[in-house]
């Protein structure tokens, strides 16, 4: 037997496997929207939008504080390699510097 027909099936049988993946996203997100649909229609539209902008308002103070969090990661890795940079500065002997030598090809290959 041939092997060009196997390949077209296995092709055909991927198509056909992404194909009904999609069909089933598509239909969750149709759920999803007849979902938020029935709620506009029982709750009205200002208790929808109350409770979308208090969402909203919750994922900004979490993106603030992940912000604040990253400045002081920042700070705190700044300071350490300043200390590191001294501290190799400072080294006494062959070994600092062999660490003066290698610093300095890091920072102009």
């Amino acid at each position: 037997m041939s092997r060009r027909p196997q390949r077209a099936s296995k092709r055909k049988n991927h198509l056909v496997a992404e194909l009904e993946a999609e069909i089933t996203r598509l239909h969750q997100e149709l759920a999803n929207i007849y979902a938020t649909l029935k709620q506009l229609e029982q709750g009205g539209a200002d208790a929808f939008l109350t409770r979308r902008i208090a969402e909203l308002e919750e994922g900004q103070r979490v993106a603030r504080g992940q912000a604040v969090e990253a400045v002081v990661a920042r700070s705190r890795a700044e300071a350490e390699l300043r200390a590191l940079e001294d501290a190799i500065g400072k080294a006494q002997g062959l070994s600092g510097w062999l660490l003066r030598r290698a610093q300095k090809r890091l920072r102009h290959p």
